[in-house]
């Protein structure tokens, strides 16, 4: 059974609007080994027949509360929900013809669903299903159930609709506004980071599985309380699709280690070839060399994801240089980022750094999270942290930011220049 462990140690409520609203719903399949959560003892030796009563009451109500087990949905099931999958159900309203992601409601409850290519025996889809069905997390979308095509060839993953959410990369870099971003404090971007990592920490750690999907599109921010929340998107996918390698347990960041099969366990085999794919930007280079997506693949996008935190630039940039001969000059945020650091003396860092921020953080909590993201990016797999060391020591860093925010509190309508620009 997997427990859902917090690693920010802040004080503010981590569950979502979702989350509350996924517990008025009525609740089918449920399960008890769906939580760790303890139901309490009701005492053998109470007479009073009000007192059982209340308590089989509250018994009755903490059940309803839980979340219930991912369901292997039919195709006619989703089908029916998006009305064939038709562009009034598009996710995005703007989005192709080819768009993969619809949103819809699935037994009451508001739903997105993305389809993906199936790379696995369609018949090991459910044993796995139930496998990460026992997995909740406050910063994951949480994962409702699976389908797939009827000629199997064609993965079908529902998941929560997270009420009032916006992918951190448009909040990063808002086409139609590039000058403003809601994540203007240092201190809501450290939260932000702090919920990732915890995030795919419990992934690798807890739920023993590989993200494969991580970017900041797939980082949806959420809340309205005093601070933005994350949960990370896609949870799940990769595992069900068949993307993973026969066994994704990586020590020594490698690949394949083995061919038996599991329904529950690290191993699996898919009976179709593996093809990797990912997002430009993202993919750690023994992906791009066609290597196995490995935890520390997943890393590399978690460092990727933390230098666009502080930067609020994205990943690659691609300009014109020469309008005659069409020559596009490329620049990486890992080296841009690389180079502030070497700079040192904090110059280089408060060039760097989201110029939206207006100079209101402290230069070297930013040079440290742009230091230990750096590491996450490392070109050598083996040299990249672990999720249980980069997790402790960004949420050391968001209790900082805290501290330096509470002790600071800068107006939001005030710029402060320490140095120029």
């Amino acid at each position: 059974m997997c427990k859902s462990k917090r690693a920010t140690a802040t004080a503010t409520s981590t569950s979502s609007s979702a989350m509350a609203a996924a517990a008025s719903t009525p609740r089918h399949h449920r399960s008890p080994r769906t939580t760790a959560t303890s139901f309490p003892a009701v005492s053998s030796y109470s007479t009073s027949s009000s007192t059982t009563a209340s308590s089989a009451a509250s018994l009755a109500a903490l059940r309803d509360s839980l979340p219930e087990l991912p369901l292997l949905f039919t195709f006619h099931d989703l089908a029916a929900a998006t009305a064939n999958f038709s562009a009034a159900h598009r996710l995005v309203p703007t989005a192709p013809s080819s768009s993969n992601s619809f949103r819809c409601a699935l037994r009451g409850q508001p739903a997105a669903v993305f389809r993906r290519p199936l790379r696995r025996d369609a018949r090991d889809v459910a044993a796995r299903l139930a496998v990460l069905g026992h997995c909740h997390h406050a910063a994951i979308a949480r994962l409702l159930g699976a389908a797939a095509s009827p000629d199997r060839t064609t993965l079908f993953l529902a998941y929560e609709l997270v009420p009032d959410a916006s992918p951190l990369s448009v909040l990063l870099r808002n086409p139609k506004n590039p000058s403003f971003t809601p994540l203007a404090s240092w201190h809501s971007r450290l939260q932000l980071a702090a919920d990732v990592c915890d995030a795919l920490y419990y992934v690798h750690l807890q739920a023993d599985t590989i993200h494969n999907r991580l970017s900041a599109s797939s980082v949806l921010v959420c809340g309205d309380g005093p601070l933005p929340r994350a949960k990370i998107a896609h949870f799940g996918a990769a595992d069900l699709a068949g993307e993973l390698p026969v066994e994704h347990k990586d020590d020594d960041g490698g690949g394949s280690k083995g061919s038996s099969s599991s329904s529950g366990g690290h191993r699996r085999t898919s009976s179709r070839g593996r093809r990797i794919e990912g997002t430009r930007g993202y993919m750690a280079p023994e992906l791009v060399a066609g290597g196995p997506p490995s935890r520390r693949s997943d890393v590399f996008a978690l460092g990727v994801v933390l230098l666009e935190l502080v930067s609020g630039q994205e990943p690659v940039r691609y300009e014109l240089v020469n309008r005659g001969t069409g020559e596009y000059e490329r620049t990486s945020l890992i080296d841009t980022a690389a180079a502030a650091v070497a700079e040192g003396g904090g110059e280089g860092m408060r060039r760097w750094v989201d110029r939206r921020l207006r100079d209101s953080f402290p230069v070297d909590a930013a040079e440290l999270l742009t230091t230990l993201a750096l590491r996450c990016v490392a070109k050598d797999p083996l040299a990249r942290q672990e999720m249980a060391w980069v997790a402790a020591k960004v949420s050391k860093l968001f209790l900082e930011a805290q501290e330096w925010a509470a002790k600071f509190n800068v107006p939001t309508d005030i710029s402060i220049s320490i140095a120029p620009r």
